[in-house]
């Protein structure tokens, strides 16, 4: 190839004349020389790709590569499909229910991570608190305190657990065991399914998700007064955008195989902050969820 002029001016030093023996001795001298150091530079580049496609190397390369082509566990995929992590949730609902106390029920829950759980029912007088921190459950009736429950089988427990359960935000957190079902188990309209289980009380739940991989389909273990304790069943429908996050308005209750209740939600109110722990001690700190009508 013809050099570029700037590189004959470089290889031709001033005063040769760009003729004659002399500075055609000195041009070829500094070729020599840029040809020698073009070579240096190529071994040095070769031992560097050489080392850079090593065995170790590729294998490395190869190993990331998987990591990050890998499938998402199916708890990490249902978090992300409703849009994200729910720290906290506040519901209004209406409820028929069927047995118990059969009639139509208006309440409020409030839920946040790991299991902070509130429940309000609201009478034709006073409304009825149900509030659980994490060690003791406290009922009121209106303002006032009427019982304190520190033991481990108080019923409200077993709803905060529950709660905890559906959230899924709390299922990453130690001391749960989260294992896929095998096809043959899972439960009807679900596509995908989870075994999880607790360590502290090694209480068991199962989750089931459709093909968007949203959580459709829920059972556990709960006490429910007067009905006693005994396995819940739960279906969620009519998923609707709830600020970012993709959330079910409709819940459907069967206890001991038995219709319980249906559930729908008057507003679904997700917050991104926790809750004060004094909102799971003192009614009056619940926050209200504003009616969407």
């Amino acid at each position: 190839m013809k050099p570029l002029s700037s590189w004959a001016s470089w290889v031709a030093p001033a005063g040769a004349g760009g003729g004659g023996d002399g500075g055609r001795a000195q041009a070829a001298r500094a070729a020599r020389q840029t040809s020698t150091q073009w070579a240096r530079t190529g071994e040095r580049l070769a031992h560097r790709a050489r080392r850079v496609t090593s065995p170790r190397a590729r294998a490395a390369a190869a190993l990331a590569l998987a990591v990050g082509c890998a499938p998402r566990p199916l708890l990490e995929q249902a978090i992300r499909a409703r849009g994200g992590p729910l720290t906290t949730v506040v519901r209004e609902v209406e409820a028929e229910v069927h047995v118990g106390f059969p009639g139509r029920w208006r309440w409020r829950t409030a839920f946040t991570v790991p299991d902070r759980y509130a429940w309000t029912i609201f009478t034709a007088s006073e409304p009825s608190h149900f509030l659980y921190d994490g060690s003791s459950v406290r009922a009121f009736i209106g303002g006032r305190e009427v019982a304190v429950d520190a033991g481990r089988d108080a019923p409200l427990r077993s709803h905060a657990r529950f709660a905890a359960v559906v959230n899924l935000d709390a299922l990453r957190l130690p001391g749960v065991s989260v294992a896929p079902l095998a096809p043959d188990e899972l439960p009807p309209g679900a596509t995908a399914a989870l075994a999880v289980v607790f360590a502290d009380d090694g209480s068991r739940y199962r989750l089931g998700f459709d093909e968007r991989t949203l959580l459709v389909w829920a059972a556990g273990s709960v006490s429910l007064p007067p009905l006693g304790q005994g396995e819940l069943t739960v279906r969620f429908a009519d998923f609707r955008r709830a600020r970012r996050l993709l959330l079910p308005f409709r819940t459907t209750y069967t206890f001991g195989g038995a219709p319980l209740a249906e559930e729908q939600a008057l507003a679904v109110c997700p917050l991104a902050a926790r809750l004060p722990e004094e909102s799971f001690r003192a009614p009056a700190s619940v926050p209200d969820c504003e009616v969407s009508g």
